[in-house]
């Protein structure tokens, strides 16, 4: 099991889309992976069976650059 300290998680592109990795846990282990991603605070889980894992994560918004006069 891992889980990575506040904000410090790697970032990996799934399907071309970024995402900051809070955790990931043993499917064998997750009871309930909702309620771990509620508990983490994550926006998205994914269940990668070729890994045996729940891979939880936050999308990365893409920033917008304003300018100010």
């Amino acid at each position: 099991m891992k889980r990575y300290p506040h904000q410090c998680g790697p970032i990996e592109y799934i399907n071309d889309i970024p995402y900051q990795i809070v955790a990931r846990y043993p499917i064998t282990e997750v009871k309930n992976a909702q309620l771990i991603k509620e508990w983490l605070k994550c926006d998205t889980v994914f269940k990668a069976n070729r890994l045996n894992l729940f891979i939880f994560c936050n999308q990365i918004e893409d920033a917008e650059i304003v300018n100010l006069i």
